[in-house]
């Protein structure tokens, strides 16, 4: 028997199930409606908790994009300070990614008409303000922007694709550890031979 305690509460079951909606559906056609009759409640209980649907979606998606941004500041930090540590640092940022799985695709491909519809573009621009910075530190000037722009565009779909395909957390760093073997052989070929291109 459940103790009071483990007992989810009516906004902790509107969170959730807004969640699922949201990743079946999308943003636009997800349905209040359908998330309060998945809940058992009415939509009047609805906006005791929420003022509306855009408020759900946030406080569903907002701590996500707080810590992946956190993190992915965290991780790049450490990488230029050691660049043998880049492997351990993609398999810890595909930890994380796996284990906010809904919520990530949710950000990336179905929100649309939200508040949080660009972040895509917050994601590819925080990528492509690491790579320049990452491959400054290693030639010693700026990159061609449309080389990083090349780059950052390879790596997210890359890794959108283990994300979306993976079965499990186990298959989803397997496959990221191959991807992050393979950027590895290309970025120390890109340095040894195309210097003056970068």
């Amino acid at each position: 028997m459940q103790t009071e305690q483990e007992i989810p509460t009516t906004k902790q079951k509107l969170l959730q199930m807004g969640k699922d909606e949201f990743y079946r559906d999308g943003y636009l056609q997800a349905s209040l409606r359908r998330i309060c009759a998945a809940c058992g409640v009415t939509t009047g209980a609805f906006y005791f908790f929420f003022p509306n649907k855009d408020a759900l979606f946030c406080s569903i998606v907002d701590p996500v994009i707080e810590q992946w941004l956190k993190l992915a500041e965290n991780l790049a930090e450490k990488e230029l300070e050691d660049l043998s540590s880049g492997r351990e640092n993609d398999r810890i940022f595909m930890e994380f990614e796996y284990r906010h799985k809904k919520e990530i695709l949710i950000l990336v491909e179905k929100s649309a008409g939200s508040s949080r519809e660009n972040f895509k573009d917050v994601i590819l621009e925080t990528m492509t303000r690491y790579f320049t910075r990452f491959f400054f530190h290693a030639i010693g000037h700026e990159p061609d922007p449309e080389i990083i722009k090349l780059l950052v565009s390879i790596r997210f779909q890359s890794n959108l694709s283990v994300l979306k395909g993976a079965e499990d957390m186990k298959q989803a760093l397997f496959l990221n550890d191959v991807l992050a073997c393979y950027a590895d052989g290309g970025f120390q070929s890109l340095i040894r031979n195309l210097n003056d291109v970068l």
